[in-house]
């Protein structure tokens, strides 16, 4: 079986105000890439890469906060392990951080597919979020990277952010879908603990959409997507046909991977494990990896449940035999779930209401 690779690059131009991602704001950055290039080399003949590698991830933080001879220097290696033909190698981008000459070097060094995170268009609200670009400046890098021959795109989407309207989101949907990227995702903001918009909010300074707007927005990306063209694969992924994110529907999948860098998570199809999260300890060369204990049978099946559940498609319902009758029988008559010739699938109530879906097959 083919398997994945994630990279971690753990560093931002400047943190986000709803970010709680392990990343953080420097420039010393030859050190961190000299440990991960060793991790990587290390690690490129372990037996679950003897089936190759189908995808590739590269994200973060910002991987183009890199200067461009780092992150090649990364790809370069990448090149070093059994990769597939046609293997999808992607980027995340932060506008603002590439001009064409950058995106001219990751294509020659392979990369197939760009992620730009974009999350809204009108100004105020990238201020309020925190984001270093403009709206220029991230249709400046797109067309920088539709003239380097890239032609699989995606832009990250946000929407329910504090300030925002129906109005705003189905500008930024009208926008975006201008550009005709083959693939865009649209997550509803969910504030993480301890970052500076969550003490904000909990405050009272900032105040949220309510919940009604923010099925509404929801809702009119799922419509407004689909009129468009636009396939709508997974809760909150919505690609033109062919271009759905290889490397995401394989871990929903559960198909294994490895992760490198700081942090950086791994599968084996059996087990779950993470490099260390403090920096000291990563450059000592620790990769024991942590939280390694093997998943048990039961583990194993909510998760692939949970996990399948996530794509339109659903799950096929034979391999859940036996098990979850009576949640699912439950499921189905609260009209969350639905058969679909050999599949569970969630309704389009269900994709409104996913986490008491998933809460109930824990």
């Amino acid at each position: 079986m083919a398997a994945g690779v994630y990279i971690h690059i753990p560093f931002c131009v400047r943190k986000c105000v709803y970010c709680d991602f392990l990343s953080f704001e420097t420039e010393n950055y030859k050190i961190y890439v000299d440990a991960l290039l060793d991790e990587i080399k290390t690690a490129r003949f372990n037996e679950i890469f003897a089936g190759g590698v189908d995808t590739v991830y590269i994200g973060g933080g910002t991987p183009t906060a890199l200067p461009s001879l780092f992150l090649c220097e990364i790809l370069t290696v990448v090149h070093e392990f059994l990769l597939l033909p046609n293997v999808e190698i992607t980027v995340e981008i932060n506008p603002g951080t590439v001009d064409f000459a950058y995106l001219s070097s990751l294509k020659e060094h392979g990369v197939t597919r760009l992620s730009f995170g974009l999350q809204a268009t009108q100004e105020h609200l990238l201020r309020g979020l925190g984001r270093i670009h403009s709206l220029e400046e991230f249709k400046k890098n797109f067309h920088a990277a539709k003239k380097a021959d890239f032609d699989n795109i995606n832009v990250d989407l946000m929407f329910a952010l504090p300030g925002q309207t129906l109005q705003n989101w189905h500008e930024t949907l009208l926008e975006v879908v201008s550009l005709a990227p083959q693939h865009i995702s649209a997550y509803s903001l969910t504030p993480a603990e301890n970052t500076p918009l969550f003490n904000a909010i909990k405050s009272g300074e900032i105040v949220l959409p309510c919940n009604d707007t923010d099925r509404l927005m929801y809702h009119e990306a799922r419509r407004f997507l689909a009129d468009a063209g636009y396939v709508h694969y997974e809760i909150s992924n919505f690609a033109k046909r062919g271009f759905e994110s290889r490397h995401n529907i394989n871990c929903w999948q559960m198909k294994p991977y490895i992760g490198f860098g700081l942090g950086a998570h791994s599968f084996d199809g059996k087990t779950r494990w993470h490099n260390p999260e403090e920096m000291e300890e990563y450059l000592r060369g620790v990769r024991s990896g942590v939280g390694g204990a093997p998943l048990t049978d039961e583990d194993i099946l909510s998760e692939k449940i949970i996990l399948g559940l996530r794509l339109t498609e659903g799950v096929i319902e034979c391999e859940f035999a036996g098990a979850y009758e009576n949640e699912i029988a439950k499921l189905i008559k609260d009209g969350l779930l639905e058969r679909k010739q050999n599949r569970l699938c969630l309704t389009a109530r269900g994709m409104d209401f996913a986490n008491r879906v998933f809460s109930t097959l824990l």
